[in-house]
């Protein structure tokens, strides 16, 4: 066993020095969302077939999609890799990297976990089992978990290494997701300063103003940053999701339209966090009243062709509110009948789904049927589990509006009174939280009240 060190003090076996510089390259092209991130796979692989990590890293790539298409590829670089494996010698680290990936193919996210933080005491500066570690947790909505994995490594980190500004907006996401906004502000906005291309540091930032309600400085902030998004994936699409966002809470609906057009939902969307974005912002600009047209459809035939995958939680529920919004009632109705078989399954994904997602499914099935009272009884019991889907604190908000549109609409006031509440409580900057305060008021005839909620909103839109 021959093996060689990369930048970050990680030895890999490896047939040459240049075989670990273009994984290294292919990792850093990975950090920065890059679109040569597959080129420069290949590109390891003609240097060397047999690399173990580079078989590894093409199956993490694989599980990254969440898509069935891909699901094939993570199996076969698994296979691939346990049998360079046996026919010579890995190291510990790259045998529980190979470990870890037959862990999350057999939907054992919490196991792959296991794996990742196993390596990271040892080797603190492996960069994916840093992301991966993240991704997952990510996707079991443990924040806290998030930070404090980054936090354990942070230690070994500093502006000398590879990618460390990359790494400064994971911990600065984590952070925000944890709500630790003042330090996560500054992390992520020094990870831009590092490398304006840093399309994970700017949403980790724009997540801060998002959550903080500082729509005009997050649309601005976006919007200066685009430039350097030329060479960025798919993701760029999520960034411009927030940015749509911001455009929103600002009262521009036609501007966030257009946005969605232009830059959400773009020739080359069609992943399921392109899905989700379209699904959450379609859905926030009805609600405000806005006619989108048939904008739904797109949406819901690339769900249909998806409705028996199942590999996230949270992509299942934006595909079936995409196929209720189409109108496509009995394709929803048969991927609901498609959940409940998954849920019996024993994979971290088929809990969620078992624990909240069969709940959300059933609360838009109730809203598409006109019985928002019904959505309103699936969802208020489950608020705190909502979490459990993963994703953000600013996707997951598309489900608690949903709840209060629900309860709003069945004039189940007491309910609304307490998410609310809470909301305010939260985010008392919220335009939407006011307005839809205001609707409350109005639904109970306090005019005081709601002309006072109002003004809150009214005057958050003008700021």
């Amino acid at each position: 066993m021959t093996t060689y060190t990369d930048g970050w003090g990680n030895d890999w076996t490896a047939a040459s020095t240049d075989a670990v510089a273009g994984l290294q390259k292919t990792v850093l092209n990975y950090l920065g969302m890059s679109v040569e991130t597959g080129d420069s796979l290949k590109d390891t692989f003609g240097l060397d077939p047999a690399m173990p990590m580079a078989h590894v890293l093409k199956g993490y790539f694989g599980k990254f999609f969440a898509a069935e298409k891909m699901e094939a590829m993570a199996v076969g670089a698994l296979a691939d890799a346990e049998r360079v494996a046996a026919e010579g010698s890995v190291t510990p680290q790259e045998a529980r990297h190979i470990a870890a990936l037959a862990a999350w193919i057999r939907g054992d996210m919490e196991g792959a976990i296991a794996a990742w933080e196993a390596i990271l005491l040892d080797h603190p500066l492996d960069v994916m089992a840093t992301k991966l570690v993240q991704y997952c947790q990510f996707y079991l909505g443990d924040g806290t978990a998030m930070r404090n994995s980054l936090a354990r490594v942070m230690f070994a980190w500093n502006e000398t290494l590879p990618g460390y500004g990359f790494i400064l907006g994971s911990y600065a996401f984590a952070l925000e997701e944890s709500g630790v906004y003042d330090k996560a502000e500054v992390t992520g906005r020094r990870s831009v300063e590092i490398n304006p291309a840093d399309a994970w540091g700017a949403h980790a930032t724009a997540h801060v103003l998002e959550m903080q309600c500082r729509s005009a400085e997050g649309e601005a902030f976006l919007s200066a940053l685009e430039p350097h998004w030329g060479k960025i994936h798919n993701f760029k699409h999520h960034a411009q999701w927030h940015r749509a966002l911001f455009m929103l809470d600002l009262g521009r609906y036609q501007d966030c339209l257009a946005h969605y057009d232009a830059k959400v939902w773009t020739d080359i969307a069609g992943d399921y966090l392109d899905i989700s974005n379209g699904v959450a912002l379609l859905w926030r600009l009805q609600e405000e009243g806005v006619d989108v047209g048939n904008r739904w459809r797109v949406l819901a035939d690339m769900s249909a062709a998806r409705t028996e995958e199942h590999k996230l939680a949270f992509a299942d529920a934006h595909f079936m509110a995409a196929l209720l919004n189409a109108g496509d009632r009995e394709k929803a109705e048969t991927m609901r009948t498609s959940m409940e078989r998954y849920s019996h399954k024993q994979e971290t994904q088929s809990r969620i789904t078992r624990e909240v997602g069969l709940a959300i499914a059933d609360a838009f099935l109730a809203i598409d049927a006109g019985k928002p009272g019904d959505a309103v009884d699936k969802l208020y019991p489950v608020r705190e589990k909502v979490r459990l889907l993963g994703g953000s604190h600013a996707q997951r908000d598309f489900f608690d509006r949903l709840l209060v549109r629900a309860a709003l609409s069945a004039g189940r006031h007491t309910e609304a009174r307490h998410v609310l509440s809470e909301r305010l409580e939260n985010r008392p900057g919220s335009r939407w939280n006011w307005s839809r305060l205001a609707n409350l008021e109005a639904s109970e005839s306090n005019a005081a009240a709601a002309a006072q909620a109002q003004a809150r909103a009214d005057a958050l839109m003008a700021a």
